[in-house]
């Protein structure tokens, strides 16, 4: 039987009987009782000796504790098992190695392991950078005998690659693939043994074959296992289904030249089984005289490929047994070449499946124990005591039944920490949870008469009751769970403690903040593995993006998760404006004099805060009081928009006719505003209480950003005048991106928290890219997403077919508009991206910009 491969370090299973646990065990403890004993009774206490009561009472105590510890000692598999007897790793963020270690490609043999992954009619692929531009051009070597499926090929290798594309990296429209140029293998093989001549010829031609033509050798991860090779090395590049691609040793950058020795393939032969010797004599290119030497083997746009007999070209390979000539059919020879290319692609197949297995294989596995229930220590005190099941007796007296009573009251008393203490332990799995809903970290488990007879006679309240009265005030749920969620992020080697976020929730009630934190990075966690490895990543231009959460950059998702937005894709920010027909403005005007109180007014102050307001029951009940609100339907100043999200800005007066006033204020420019008149407080109060939890949902749904890569704007048409019209700087198009964030919402409208939003966009920006911001108002955000949607699906259109002159128009007349606007909306961006003789005072260079 093969050894169990090693797991990762973060998943070996532990226990706590690896760290010392004598200071827990029943010795220790019961020293420890006696030693407190004898320090707090002093002369009181005059024995200590076995038979004393109370040292029987301390002895069942610890070994009630020793019983948890005995608990906690399980294997970390163990307490994370469910009843189904599976651990659910996601829920845990325990990641396999296949999903944890590897990264995403970012140079040029990362490249080819994932195209030659992608695609298995590849036999090569090569990435050719551009210097300086984020630009690439694909090179690809297929198999021969596509025919007419070439370009179909072509097209799935664009998408592969975009798919796994860096930010400000783009493919060049123009790729090239390597034609082939035949070549014949001229040499004299010695062979010896059982095998067949036919058998030992045909995994000659196809080792030749695969060498010249440079096919990727795919390994199992039994194989790499077999031979040392660690998880981290095996998983050290992009993630793969088929099996584990060999960097490619002899490649080198670009499309320079290579050039192939003879000797090269000397080993080659002589490795394969039955092969005696070899002599390899020459190599002929076809158009070229034959030369034992070296030859070209790869240029810009050719690639040699050796030709494999058949019935209109001869074996150049003679095989010969103990010096005597063995013929060989062509007709045989190719049967077995076939069988050797079959099985190369049934491996590949057994490869994709023996991947997932192994990986499965490599999670460690639990058993499923029941750790909640509490066995009460008075079961085990003698019979004498009267606190068992049966008690003191009915013939017992009444002052007999009453020592009993305390006596269980008292042990009762100390019992409930040790069962409080194994809900706790039941629970791990919910408090290393990282689901959206597993945000309580506290449980609680009263002592009932199934575990004590009788003591519920002995509660004053039911216990459920009781449950609150003694624990939640004392709830420190949210801290335990964030140190949880903090051990979590340490097995990635990752910090995530959103201090300097806290200063921006003034606007929640200091548990709904809380709440806020704890999810947001609850959600950090759900997606660690993405955020990690994907952090520099741009999206996929060839598939849709606008509203969809599945193609994303990596950056953006990052850096909107970072700064506490909901949402992190991209998306239109105004589109809940449109659908509630709200209207943020920075200022009010002369229609806003109607609602504003004048601030000096003596009754302002003393007016009775709304307080924790009731929150209305569903939906509905939330219309119909903003239905009350006709003054919503009005353009609304940002003030206004912010303050209203705050519960400690709502005050109620008296009005006329015994109505009450609801009013709000003061804002941040010191104003005041009348909301409206009701006919009770009750009713102003739960209308208070829908008015800030509307806009503050809205206002959540405001919250996000754009990210805009300029390589993408590039002119993609051969006319470029529409674009050399803008008058941009050199170099603008090169290694950039433009962030594009909201600027009235609760948040975005405060310059601490923009500031802190743009160095959160720096530290999460690759160090090679120049950031630019761009804050927008609500009207000017409506313009640009209309337009920056346009943008997306054209360009979109072009990714599908690059060579499409009306597609590359369209995109880049979208391109320019998108560029016209951004210009337009600050200053500061419009003077570094513009020319200095088209306005310009000057041309400085392109650098990040608040």
């Amino acid at each position: 039987m093969s050894a169990r491969p090693a797991l990762p370090p973060h998943l070996a299973p532990t226990t706590l009987a690896a760290v010392d646990t004598d200071s827990v065990g029943f010795d220790e403890l019961r020293a420890r009782g006696l030693t407190l004993l004898q320090k707090l009774s002093g002369r009181v206490w005059t024995d200590h000796n076995l038979h004393d009561p109370g040292i029987t009472l301390l002895e069942q105590l610890c070994f009630g504790l020793t019983d948890i510890v005995y608990r906690a000692g399980f294997p970390v598999a163990d307490h994370l098992t469910g009843p189904d007897g599976r651990i659910d790793h996601a829920d845990q963020s325990l990641h396999p190695p296949s999903e944890a270690l590897p990264c995403r490609p970012t140079t040029i043999g990362d490249y080819r392991r994932h195209l030659l992954d992608a695609l298995p009619e590849l036999d090569d692929a090569t990435l050719e950078p551009d210097p300086g531009t984020g630009l690439y051009r694909l090179r690809l070597k297929f198999r021969a005998g596509l025919g007419a499926a070439v370009q179909a090929r072509i097209a799935a290798a664009r998408a592969a690659c975009l798919a796994r594309r860096n930010l400000g990296e783009d493919l060049d429209p123009e790729v090239i693939c390597l034609r082939e140029v035949p070549c014949d293998l001229h040499a004299d093989v010695e062979i010896g043994g059982p095998r067949d001549a036919v058998d030992i010829l045909a995994e000659v031609y196809d080792r030749c074959a695969r060498y010249i033509a440079n096919v990727p050798r795919s390994r199992t991860l039994d194989e790499l296992r077999r031979e040392g090779s660690s998880l981290e090395e095996i998983y050290s590049g992009p993630a793969v289904r088929h099996g584990f691609i060999d960097d490619d040793k002899r490649a080198s950058s670009g499309g320079s030249q290579r050039t192939l020795a003879l000797s090269e393939l000397v080993g080659l032969v002589r490795d394969v089984p039955g092969v005696l010797d070899a002599r390899l004599l020459a190599l002929q290119v076809q158009g070229q005289e034959t030369t034992a030497a070296s030859v070209v083997w790869r240029d810009r746009d050719s690639a040699l490929a050796l030709r494999l007999p058949d019935h209109e070209v001869p074996a150049t390979i003679t095989v010969r047994r103990r010096g005597n000539v063995v013929p060989v059919a062509w007709q045989d020879l190719r049967r077995r070449l076939g069988d050797l290319q079959a099985g190369g692609r049934a491996q590949r197949a057994r490869t994709d499946q023996q991947q997932a297995e192994r990986a499965d294989a490599l999670m460690p596995q639990g058993r499923y124990r029941a750790m909640q229930g509490y066995s009460s220590v008075q079961d085990h005190l003698p019979a004498l005591y009267g606190l068992g099941r049966h008690g003191p007796g009915p013939s017992a007296p009444p002052k007999r039944q009453a020592e009993v009573k305390q006596l269980k009251a008292y042990l009762v008393m100390q019992e409930q920490a040790m069962a409080q203490g194994l809900a706790q332990l039941a629970h791990l799995r919910e408090l290393f949870s990282v689901a959206p809903d597993a945000t309580q970290g506290l449980w609680t488990q009263m002592i009932g008469p199934d575990a004590v007879p009788g003591v519920d006679k002995l509660y004053l309240q039911p216990l459920a009751q009781v449950a609150d009265t003694v624990y939640k005030p004392f709830d420190s749920s949210f801290e335990r769970k964030n140190r949880a969620l903090d051990h979590l992020l340490a097995l990635h080697g990752e910090t995530y403690t959103q201090n300097s976020m806290r200063q921006f929730f003034g606007h929640y009630k200091p548990r709904e903040a809380e709440r806020l934190l704890l999810e947001n990075k609850a959600t950090w966690l759900r997606d660690i593995v993405p955020l990690t490895r994907d952090r520099a990543s741009g999206f996929d231009p060839g598939r849709e993006s606008w509203n969809r959460r599945d193609n994303c950059s990596g950056m953006q998702r990052r850096a909107s998760l970072l700064l506490g937005f909901k949402h992190w894709h991209d998306r239109p920010l105004t589109q809940v404006l449109r659908e509630e027909r709200l209207q943020p403005v920075r200022q009010p005007d002369d229609r806003h004099h109607a609602w504003q109180l004048n601030p000096h007014d003596p009754d302002l102050p003393q007016a009775l805060a709304v307080g924790s307001a009731v929150k209305p029951a569903d939906m509905r009940q939330l219309r119909e009081d903003l239905e009350r609100l006709p003054w919503l339907r009005e353009p609304l100043p940002g003030g206004l928009w912010r303050a209203a999200q705050q519960e400690n800005r709502y005050r109620l007066l008296d009005g006329a006719d015994g109505a009450r006033l609801l009013v709000l204020g003061p804002d941040e420019n010191g104003r005041w505003w009348r909301l409206g008149s009701f006919r009770d407080a009750a009713t102003a109060r739960r209308t208070a209480a829908s008015l800030r939890l509307y806009l503050r949902g809205v206002d959540q749904a405001c919250e996000g950003l754009h990210l805009v890569e300029h390589v993408l704007l590039r002119p993609l048409h051969r006319d470029t005048s529409r674009h050399d019209r803008l008058g941009l700087v050199p170099g603008f198009y090169r290694l950039a991106v433009t962030t594009v964030l909201p600027n009235w919402t609760q948040r975005t409208a405060r310059v601490a928290f923009r500031r802190f939003a743009r160095e959160t966009l720096r530290l999460s920006c690759p160090a090679h890219l120049t950031l630019h911001h761009l804050p927008l108002d609500a009207a000017r955000m409506q313009g640009f997403e209309t337009v920056y949607a346009a943008w997306l699906e054209a360009r979109r259109a072009w990714c599908q077919r690059p060579t499409d002159e009306v597609l590359q128009w369209s995109a880049d007349g979208h391109a320019c508009e998108l560029i016209t606007l951004m210009r337009s909306a600050h200053r500061v961006l419009a003077k570094a991206w513009t020319r200095k003789d088209e306005g310009g005072d000057e041309a400085p260079p392109l650098q990040g910009h608040a």
